[in-house]
């Protein structure tokens, strides 16, 4: 797990990269499909580069991650029902934003991977202080006590 983390770290700052590719994936399917993965890739771009690397900030990236991993189970539950809709007569945007859509649920999934390696410790203080209840406040508390 140490490889892994410190492959993760080492390349941190390429992750930008994968959410500007994610926000042309979703343009893209914007040709036949009403998709909010654009604003969710541009804030989470936003989010990555623009804001400052203290715990709090920290916290709010692994908030966007989890958003995320729920705009991910939305867009394969979207694939799968508008996927056995759109066979019946298929048209080259249909694919085109099926095949994308796919590409997109791929990156979604590569992207939660690298942040869920990179802030592991973030994210096992939020699920510790989700499970006793104690909230935000709490999860910071126990960030502050790990250092």
């Amino acid at each position: 797990m140490d490889k892994v983390k410190n492959l993760a770290t080492k390349y941190s700052s390429k992750l930008k990269y994968f959410y500007i590719c994610g926000a042309i994936i979703a343009a893209l399917n914007t040709l036949s499909r009403a998709d909010y993965n654009f604003v969710l890739y541009l804030f989470m771009f936003y989010v990555w580069t623009f804001m400052e690397n203290t715990e709090v900030q920290k916290q709010d990236k692994v908030g966007c991650c989890y958003i995320l991993i729920f705009s991910l189970l939305i867009d394969f539950i979207w694939v799968l029902f508008w996927g056995g809709k759109w066979d019946t007569v298929p048209t080259l945007f249909h694919e085109m934003t099926l095949f994308f859509s796919w590409l997109g649920i791929i990156l979604k999934i590569c992207i939660a991977l690298f942040v869920g390696v990179l802030e592991l410790d973030i994210i096992k203080a939020s699920i510790n202080s989700l499970l006793k209840k104690g909230g935000k406040e709490k999860i910071y508390d126990e960030l502050k006590e790990d250092q």
